[in-house]
């Protein structure tokens, strides 16, 4: 694998690459698919990802997707950041926290102050990502038998 992660919006030739490292993220976390927060938004990646303040990035090494993150608007001010994966063999090489900071920058090109994230209280090696780059918990909810944790940041420069 090179050193150089390529980080560009989302391509339909990526689809099955994305759903796979999709699937490892969820597996990894312990998210039966079934118990998907944001099942079915991959379904339709074009309508929920690609336009209207949203967007899907993929982080390639040689050619191969090892990294993805997106993000949608929650309302005008706000987008969410989801779908943050890496692969395993990727990990620990700063690729989340490259992706991370190419969604905020997307998301202040779209003119949104705040980000919210969910995550797992036991994602602690994204907890601790967030954490280092200004996120802060914000609540502990509960979906389904799944437990989560909303974490928000200020897009806001000053």
């Amino acid at each position: 694998m090179a050193n150089t992660l390529v980080i560009r919006e989302y391509r339909a030739s990526d689809y099955s690459d994305v759903v796979a490292l999709n699937a490892y993220g969820l597996a990894a976390a312990g998210v039966p698919a079934e118990s998907d927060v944001y099942a079915g938004d991959l379904e339709d990646i074009t309508g929920t990802y690609l336009g209207d303040g949203a967007t899907l990035l993929v982080g390639e090494l040689d050619h191969h997707i090892v990294a993805m993150g997106a993000l949608r608007s929650l309302d005008d001010s706000t987008c969410e950041i989801t779908r943050m994966r890496v692969a395993p063999e990727a990990q620990g090489r700063g690729y989340g926290k490259a992706i991370l900071a190419c969604l905020e920058d997307a998301a202040r090109r779209y003119g949104y102050q705040h980000a919210t994230l969910l995550t797992g209280p036991d994602q602690h090696p994204a907890i601790d990502l967030y954490r280092a780059n200004g996120y802060t918990t914000t609540a502990n909810e509960q979906h389904g038998l799944l437990a989560g944790v909303r974490m928000a940041k200020s897009l806001i420069i000053v």
